[in-house]
């Protein structure tokens, strides 16, 4: 079994995806197991997110609240180029749940005038969540059945927000939880990087270039091949 890492222009768009579809079929041909996905946002979606959220803390909602919208309508078309049918519309709904939270934060943001590293790890990891969700229901609508598996379950790190550092012990545990039942089934699992939590649930990044990082972790947890 390998772990397979895309980063954000591998999942740019539609047409990026339906590539990274058909090299995840042929993993899944050749070894009979797997793979693990692991994947990041959308190419510039999280220097957009962290763009909204200084812009917020500014104290300018104004300005950081069409930028929510328009990230809105990328993932929502996304969804609707590789999705269909009765799965479509509950994911629809629910990116639209995850983008009036974007929104909700942001006046809030505005309001403080002030953004912890505690918010901007909720704001930035929205990308990877997302577009992963997008991932695994684009594999199983292309016949590769597929698991979206969310990081901040499967990744404990400590509380250091924005550079948060993976526990060892904890990770593995976490990850044989989340992964094997998937794998075991004969799926495959999707998760983005770069996101994981404390152990008592806070949503914590790993820092820029934490994807790459995350593939790592996920592949030493799983023991797998590459």
């Amino acid at each position: 079994m390998v772990v397979q890492k895309f980063g954000g222009t591998s999942v740019a768009d539609p047409e990026a995806i339906r590539r990274l579809i058909e090299i995840v079929r042929t993993a899944r041909a050749r070894d009979g197991r797997g793979p693990v996905v692991v994947v990041s946002a959308m190419s510039k979606v999280t220097d957009a997110l962290l763009g909204i959220a200084t812009t917020a803390g500014a104290g300018r909602p104004g300005e950081a609240l069409p930028r929510v919208d328009e990230l809105r309508e990328r993932h929502a078309s996304a969804v609707r180029a590789l999705v269909s049918g009765n799965a479509q519309a509950p994911l629809l709904a629910h990116i639209a749940g995850q983008f009036d939270q974007l929104a909700d934060i942001v006046r809030a943001l505005a309001i403080l005038r002030e953004v912890s590293p505690r918010s901007l790890d909720v704001v930035a990891a929205m990308g990877e969540l997302l577009n992963s969700r997008i991932i695994a229901a684009g594999l199983t609508e292309a016949g590769v059945p597929a698991d979206w598996v969310d990081a901040r379950c499967a990744i404990v790190t400590d509380g250091e927000h924005t550079r948060a550092t993976p526990r060892g012990a904890e990770t593995r545990s976490a990850l044989s939880k989340a992964l094997t039942p998937i794998l075991d089934a004969g799926r495959v699992a999707v998760l983005g990087g770069f996101v994981g939590a404390t152990a008592d649930g806070y949503t914590t990044t790993l820092g820029r270039g934490g994807s790459d990082y995350s593939g790592a972790i996920v592949g030493a947890g799983n023991d797998a091949r590459e």
